[in-house]
């Protein structure tokens, strides 16, 4: 059933994607930023990085429709997840996806930096900013036997906490409930991990998972592990680093990735910003590469 979900996806989105080429309305990309807009069927606030499962194939749409050579990390820089400001239709969910070029050579587009330097602007102009509005990054190593990405069945999670990469079951759906196990798994020891490092307890903040991957993996998707960075995140509202992170607390989550670790580990990094009020994480994409792109052209001339 999940396997049948996203192939519909996918064609669905591949068609759309071919229309908008068609009438010049999207165009071939060499390296971006994904902005993702989700909006639910009501004005509640919700945590829209859930939507990652949903969005995999629709960027994959857009792969087939050649915009883009692949959606690795190489090509789509970052992918960033806000809430839309008005509702879906009932019992639907809209998904926006604004696709953002980025530099690809010197200087390169990194959004960590960029967003950073782009929320100090925004404190800048406000009365009020708090004592340490710079923010700060935690670091959560992941074992192998407790790392969920969207790739992973039920029958790959049993693989993996066997110390198999491979099984007679590899790859097939079936209903295990090993999912919740291994979510509980994490978040205790996400916990665990949390209870061992600094933070600071921002009222409204946006946030970077930057995500490493083992020795030896080429390509990944950063936001494949939005489970695992979900889960992490829901243990920092436990432990009191924020008071929720739906979309009235967390304005925005971003996924890039960091470079390989030299152990059989994974490792999500989160760097986490307070920002304004007012602060609206699309615009705040927009600015720094409409910065990045006015530095770029300067160094060519």
């Amino acid at each position: 059933m999940r396997a049948r979900r996203r192939a519909w996806v996918r064609d669905y989105a591949k068609n759309e994607w071919r229309n908008l080429k068609k009438t010049g309305k999207a165009w071939k990309v060499e390296r971006f930023i994904a902005l993702i807009g989700v909006g639910c069927p009501s004005q509640k606030n919700i945590f829209p990085a859930r939507a990652a499962e949903t969005i995999k194939p629709i960027i994959d749409g857009g792969s087939d429709a050649r915009l883009w050579d692949d959606d690795d990390s190489q090509h789509r820089h970052s992918t960033v997840y806000i809430q839309l400001p008005t509702p879906a239709p009932v019992n639907h969910y809209r998904l926006s996806v604004l696709i953002i070029p980025v530099p690809e050579s010197m200087p390169k587009y990194q959004i960590t930096s960029r967003l950073a330097s782009n929320i100090d602007q925004h404190w800048r102009n406000n009365p009020n900013p708090p004592a340490w509005h710079d923010g700060y990054s935690v670091s959560f190593t992941i074992p192998d036997k407790q790392w969920i990405t969207s790739n992973y069945t039920d029958s790959d999670l049993i693989a993996r906490q066997n110390g198999e990469r491979k099984s007679a079951t590899w790859g097939r759906g079936g209903s295990f409930g090993i999912r919740e196990r291994v979510r509980a798994q994490l978040i205790e020891l996400a916990f665990q991990q949390w209870k061992r490092q600094a933070y600071r307890p921002y009222e409204r903040f946006a946030i970077i998972a930057g995500i490493a991957y083992p020795y030896g993996v080429k390509t990944a998707d950063p936001d494949n592990a939005a489970e695992t960075v979900n889960t992490i995140l829901h243990s920092g509202t436990r432990i009191g680093a924020w008071p929720d992170v739906n979309s009235q607390h967390c304005r925005g989550v971003a996924f890039v990735r960091l470079p390989n670790l030299m152990t059989g580990n994974h490792m999500v990094r989160l760097f986490v910003f307070p920002v304004p009020e007012n602060f609206q994480m699309a615009q705040s994409i927009a600015e720094s590469s409409i910065d990045a792109w006015g530095e770029h052209d300067r160094r060519m001339r």
